[in-house]
């Protein structure tokens, strides 16, 4: 257990250090010339899941996270882009001895690949659409990539009612492992409802595909305070060696999250999280989808940072 605590940290130390190496690459110097078409980016961080114990048997299990994801954006114009994003992550469980989700063996690392490709324009002056396919693989080490691969499409369209407001509708599909699709709807807002709060559509941990909003509190140009409230899922191929063939794992819950971001510059941000996961529950499935054990478990601690920075 200590050996993988001090892992766990080994990972969050080595997200720090992508994004401190990365934001000082990117910091603007005075002599700097002006910024052209093309615009690299990172992005990642590092999430911890503290002990939860399981409400229908004995054992408790923590949760590790951490991701990076590099991009390559090209933009026309303010409001018309496309870019390209290569993500890889890590997902480490870490459950007792005597842990069990519905009486059968748990799972180990989940790694997941993820590309996507995101695109923005302006049919109108007023009027503003988003696309995002892409193409994910959640699969437990020992798992192939092909076994956890699916695809999907997050698309929206917002409408500029005032300098204040942003508002439209959306949808998100994936495909699901064990067949089937996952849709689901979703809401962009951007409402600045006074010069220090604004309400706005949330961003999950590597682009995940819950859909969740984000009230904002400006302290002064470089603090804001965030509360954000999500639906997190995620589905993964386990390793066929002590499972049942091309079984299926899901973890489900509802984060809520309290964040502090610093923008030391323009384009850079790094926020610190804290708050709970709520009504958490994971399952095992066969290769049809069909559920073979269930376990809930009681609200856990989470603790975060995540970053961001475009040069």
């Amino acid at each position: 257990m200590k050996l993988h605590y001090l892992a766990n940290l080994g990972r969050v130390a080595l997200t720090v250090f992508l994004f401190l190496g990365a934001s000082a690459w990117s910091q603007p110097g005075a002599a700097n010339p002006p910024r052209g078409p093309w615009a690299w980016g990172i992005s990642g961080g590092a999430l911890h899941q503290f002990d939860a114990n399981f409400k229908d048997g004995e054992g408790d299990f923590n949760v590790s996270r951490a991701f990076i994801q590099p991009s390559l954006g090209y933009a026309w114009d303010r409001r018309t882009s496309v870019s390209l994003s290569l993500g890889v992550g890590d997902t480490s469980y870490d459950f007792s001895p005597e842990a069990r989700v519905g009486g059968t063996r748990p799972w180990g690392d989940i790694r997941d690949y993820r590309v996507s490709l995101p695109v923005r324009f302006s049919p109108d002056e007023r009027a503003d659409v988003i696309l995002i396919p892409s193409w994910r693989s959640y699969s437990e080490s020992g798992a192939s990539v092909d076994d956890g691969s699916t695809e999907g499409l997050l698309a929206a369209a917002g409408w500029k009612f005032s300098d204040r407001l942003t508002l439209g509708p959306g949808f998100g599909w994936f495909s699901e492992l064990g067949g089937g699709n996952n849709v689901f709807p979703l809401l962009l807002i951007d409402w600045k409802i006074t010069d220090q709060i604004s309400l706005h559509t949330g961003k999950g941990m590597a682009a995940s595909q819950g859909p969740g909003l984000t009230l904002d509190y400006k302290l002064t140009d470089k603090f804001r305070l965030g509360l954000t409230a999500r639906y997190e899922k995620t589905r993964f191929a386990l390793d066929d060696d002590g499972h049942s063939a091309d079984g299926i794992g899901q973890d489900k819950s509802l984060p809520l999250l309290l964040s502090v971001t610093y923008t030391p510059w323009p384009m850079t941000t790094v926020s610190a999280l804290l708050g709970a996961e709520f009504a958490g529950s994971l399952r095992k499935e066969d290769s049809r989808g069909s559920v073979v054990a269930k376990s809930d478990f009681d609200t856990a601690p989470v603790v975060g940072l995540v970053f961001s920075s475009r040069f």
